[in-house]
């Protein structure tokens, strides 16, 4: 039985694939660098400043961020690898 989908499905979805993982490389350098700037805090150290709160509360929401497209390019990874075992199935 041949495959009905053509190439061009595949490489569409290769294509976001690659452009997803490419901006889950960019938001994970981005955490990266904002985290260089951190040292761990003691046990000892006082509530944050209000100046350093919505710089936290960023840190927070890129790494949600981060999360969620991580988990959106595993779904897509999945689906793809589903998608390619069916070709291969009916080739």
């Amino acid at each position: 039985m041949e495959h009905t989908t053509p190439a061009t499905d595949t490489d569409a979805l290769l294509a976001e694939v690659d452009a997803l993982l490419e901006q889950a490389d960019a938001t994970a350098a981005r955490v990266d660098a904002l985290l260089d700037g951190w040292a761990p805090l003691p046990a000892t150290t006082p509530a944050p400043l209000p100046a350093t709160t919505p710089a936290l509360r960023r840190l927070q929401r890129t790494a949600r961020h981060a999360a969620r497209l991580s988990a959106l390019v595993e779904r897509q990874q999945a689906a793809l690898a589903a998608q390619l075992d069916a070709m291969e199935q009916d080739a």
